[in-house]
């Protein structure tokens, strides 16, 4: 019989296990951009990718990475707080290492890899678990950590209260139709805001059946009353998954021009975030984004890597999530 977790002294850190294997089909890929609106021809057009690095359609990033949480929702619930009145799951990072492609079998391996005091709410402490996303042929294709808010036993009656971020002042971006951008043209600081979308029931009814996560804090009104939240909130990944494929949408970054030669160095490196508060059924959520730091490679000066942070703010202006995404980009070097 599997052991009971409620609190963080039930964990113990070299914990480990593995989820089943689930095959990624094209119906999870179309699926998961109708949700987040990432239409991305890298992923919905067979065509166009048959030339591309790859030579196929891939899954989303971000696909794998919600996929990890529902998976192992399943086969280790308390990893992400399932069934526990007192936990919370609270964050993400992930590495792509390689592409999910479309007919791929993914399994996800796990360890606990740390507990430790929460530093911003007393009473609570942070799991932090790593995990692989191992394909068929055994190959490593991501790497990460997931991190779960609990509360320990010793807290007694202490309540988990969340305090949402505060935005940042940014420097609007300004695109310039006519000029080709190369790494060295963005300016650390510089960014947008973007127009949000309204989450409703059936956004976590569709994210539930794709990802396997039906954690009861999201889907099951009674079993809500009893958490730390008072009644179902959104997944933290669907938020997060969803603003991104808006500011993949709509943002002038990706409108801004690359030399043919250039296009050929774009990547999507890793995501990462952090849900500060929950996101409740009926919140409209918008995003700040801002060129968090701009770095070349000192192997290959023909590319660089752009961090990008990402703060998602409610109807209230309330910072409910801070994130980030790993870009590469070509330097003018690519262009000699």
């Amino acid at each position: 019989m599997q052991a009971k977790f409620r609190y963080l002294e039930d964990y113990e850190i070299g914990q480990e296990g593995q989820t089943l294997s689930r095959t990624v089909g094209e119906a999870d890929v179309s699926t998961f951009a109708y949700i987040t609106a990432d239409y991305a021809t890298v992923h919905l057009d067979r065509h166009i990718s048959a030339e591309g690095p790859y030579g196929e359609r891939i899954a989303h990033g971000l696909l794998g990475s919600s996929l990890v949480s529902g998976m192992i929702s399943q086969t280790a619930p308390q990893i992400v707080g399932r069934d526990i009145p007192e936990a919370f799951f609270c964050g993400f990072e992930t590495n792509y290492r390689g592409p999910i492609k479309v007919g791929d079998s993914i399994r996800i391996k796990w360890q606990i890899s740390d507990k430790v005091d929460d530093p911003v709410q007393d009473g609570f402490g942070l799991v932090k678990t790593g995990f692989q996303v191992v394909n068929q042929d055994g190959a490593s294709v991501y790497n990460g950590t997931l991190t779960t808010k609990v509360k320990k036993e010793s807290a007694g009656g202490d309540r988990l209260h969340l305090k949402a971020g505060v935005p940042w002042q940014i420097s609007q971006f300004v695109l310039d139709t006519e000029k080709t951008y190369y790494l060295e043209d963005f300016v650390v600081g510089q960014g947008e805001e973007i127009k949000g979308r309204t989450f409703t029931e059936a956004d976590i009814v569709n994210f539930a059946g794709l990802t396997g996560d039906y954690d009861p804090i999201y889907v099951d009104a009674e079993y809500a009353k009893s958490t730390v939240f008072g009644e179902r909130v959104v997944p933290g990944m669907l938020a997060f998954t969803v603003v991104f494929g808006l500011w993949a949408r709509d943002t002038d970054f990706f409108k801004t021009k690359m030399s043919e030669r250039a296009e050929t160095y774009a990547g999507h490196l890793g995501d990462g975030a952090s849900f500060l508060a929950p996101v409740k059924i009926g919140d409209t959520l918008h995003c700040l984004y801002k060129i968090d730091s701009i770095r070349a490679s000192k192997s290959k000066p023909e590319m660089g890597i752009l961090r990008l942070s990402f703060q998602v703010l409610n109807q209230r202006k309330e910072v409910v999530q801070e994130g980030f995404t790993l870009l590469t980009r070509a330097t003018k070097a690519s262009e000699k």
